[in-house]
């Protein structure tokens, strides 16, 4: 059982439509620093089955860099109702992949916005897809092959609750947190899931948040990951290198490999995800 990571940037992939900035234009300039909107996958070779977390709209790329495990689509888990984690949903419909009865695993608030969206209820209707409900901290035993716990995080719930996930192999476990407001309140459960599992995605949007100049951020909360760093600054270096931080955004520097940002966090003895990236938890 595989973890692979698709994406690592905020929904909007980087560089961002319509960004005329410093921050975008050596991406512009340079499509190798291009990078996809945060999303991993859980690979079972032997049963030549995927499932997604999170469907960006970046997935017709996504689904192309696994390719080469021969494996097909076998369901998707939903974090929350915010654009660069569903709207890959609208590729399985019948314009595009027209795939049949798709398990989307999602908590009540995001089916029901599902469902009452004209758009992504076309699918549900042409049975496209079959929406699954779960609950937080209920596990799901899929095919055998590995359990998931969704668990719920602070975060802008303007449309849907949102969850992270806990993803139990055989051998090892992992934590992904795409998104949270904050910490603050959270520290608890924060060093309980470093703890207790192997490899954990963590909400890595802004580096600082003076780098957003054009919008209020209260509207836009995340950690810090200069924040981030000092709260976990006391854990073993072992316990540091579990820490993957996910979800940049466009305007963080440590997005791209080598900047000062980047380093930082290196040198701090934690790490930065990086699309293509394979974890075993067999």
């Amino acid at each position: 059982m595989l973890l692979y990571v698709l994406g690592t940037s905020q929904d909007a992939g980087y560089p961002q439509a319509g960004c005329k900035g410093m921050c975008c234009k050596v991406a512009w300039d340079r499509p190798e620093l291009k990078r996809l909107p945060a999303s991993i996958a859980i690979i079972n070779q032997k049963d030549q089955k995927y499932w997604l977390i999170d469907i960006t709209p970046e997935i017709k790329t996504q689904i192309r860099m696994i390719d080469s495990f021969n494996c097909s689509l076998a369901g998707i888990f939903i974090t929350h109702a915010h654009i660069g984690h569903y709207m890959g949903l609208i590729n399985l419909g019948l314009e595009v992949m027209n795939l049949k009865e798709i398990p989307v695993h999602v908590m009540p608030k995001m089916k029901d916005f599902i469902i009452h969206n004209t758009l992504l209820n076309q699918l549900v209707k042409n049975n496209n897809i079959k929406l699954s409900l779960i609950s937080e901290n209920v596990e799901v035993n899929i095919n055998n092959n590995f359990i998931i716990r969704a668990f719920n995080v602070p975060h802008r719930n303007e449309l849907s609750e949102t969850v992270g996930y806990r993803i139990n192999g055989k051998q090892k476990s992992a934590i992904y947190i795409p998104d949270i407001d904050s910490w603050r309140g959270f520290e608890e459960n924060l060093f309980k899931l470093i703890n207790k599992n192997d490899i954990l995605f963590l909400d890595g949007t802004f580096y600082k948040k003076s780098e957003i100049t054009k919008r209020d951020i209260s509207k836009i909360p995340h950690p810090e990951i200069i924040d981030t760093m000092k709260i976990l600054s006391g854990l073993s270096d072992d316990a540091k290198k579990k820490i993957h931080f996910i979800h940049l955004n466009h305007t963080n520097d440590a997005i791209r490999e080598g900047s000062q940002a980047y380093n930082t966090i290196i040198d701090s003895g934690f790490l930065v995800s990086r699309e293509h990236q394979s974890f075993n938890l067999s």
